[in-house]
């Protein structure tokens, strides 16, 4: 038995119009971020097109979900590749920005450091997650990915 369930049409359309609305607030917000000077400005917008985007790509996977398309459906040795290089360089990047931090005296700036920390720490942990979910055949993976989406950032 799925843990995913149909939704039904009226939803289905709703979900493909906020993930249009997503997609065009992206691509129009685009060129005014590229025009901005502020960088405080410039990265708070960066942010909200990041996140614009992320919802997007949320909204598609619902769609897919939703069309019944395979979660499990995935070639295993380019994943497992992919992924296991993925993790180093995440590690890399985590312990960077933890030295980095160590430095830091400004309060302002310690505060966008630690939210990089943050960040850098909840990809290694979906990236792990992600990894022992691909390590296990046969089982059900639907609702391990499930448990992952739960805290996609």
């Amino acid at each position: 038995m799925s843990i995913w369930k149909k939704v039904d049409d009226e939803t289905l359309e709703m979900l493909k119009k906020q993930k249009a609305f997503e997609d065009e607030t992206a691509k129009r917000l685009t060129p005014f971020y590229n025009s901005l000077k502020n960088p405080l400005v410039k990265s708070l917008i960066h942010r909200i097109i990041l996140d614009t985007t992320k919802h997007s790509v949320m909204y598609q996977t619902l769609l897919d979900i939703n069309d019944r398309v395979l979660v499990g459906d995935i070639d295993k040795n380019r994943m497992t590749e992919e992924l296991s290089t993925h993790i180093q360089e995440e590690t890399k990047m985590l312990n960077k920005a933890v030295e980095i931090s160590k430095s830091v005296k400004d309060e302002n700036f310690m505060k966008l450091i630690e939210r990089i920390i943050e960040d850098e720490r909840l990809h290694h942990k979906i990236l792990n997650e992600l990894f022992e979910i691909i390590k296990k055949e046969g089982e059900d993976w639907n609702s391990y990915f499930l448990e992952i989406m739960k805290d996609f950032p």
